[in-house]
């Protein structure tokens, strides 16, 4: 039988997307001192590239354990990820910078503000719904074997 690669490449072609060319995002030398200020999306950035990490981990390992992914909840995990992965790859998305009216600006930087939780939530939902799917079937095949 084919093993599918789909999921394995899938996640890792996202991992690599999250992953920036510059490093230069969590450092800001202030003149005389000898210190680093991490930015508050670096701990998400952070977070995100090391579960990514995993879950091309658990793909792989599924890959190697299991004959068959169920499409349909790769499909539902890959949705409920890409939202993060774009807000981290594009930070300004949804915002309109060259805005000369004031209010708008404000109401499009509150809507920014209000979906970042939302995407976040949605990527935990996601991970959760990997995990145990990534248990059920690690289990599921041990029975078999």
């Amino acid at each position: 039988m084919k093993k599918p690669y789909v999921p394995f490449l899938a996640f890792l072609v996202l991992l690599l997307l999250v992953i920036p060319f510059s490093f230069d995002l969590a450092t800001s030398v202030v003149p005389g001192w000898h210190t680093t200020i991490f930015p508050p999306y670096f701990v998400w950035w952070l977070v995100t590239l090391i579960v990514l990490l995993l879950v091309v981990i658990g793909y792989w390992l599924l890959l190697k354990r299991v004959d068959k992914i169920n499409w349909t909840l790769f499909a539902v995990h890959v949705l409920l990820t890409i939202p993060t992965v774009i807000f981290l790859k594009y930070p300004s998305i949804l915002l309109n910078v060259d805005q000369a009216d004031q209010n708008r600006m404000i109401k499009e930087v509150m809507l920014r503000m209000k979906l970042v939780p939302v995407v976040w939530i949605i990527f935990i939902v996601g991970q959760i719904l990997f995990l145990i799917y990534f248990i059920r079937a690690i289990k599921g095949n041990r029975i078999l074997k």
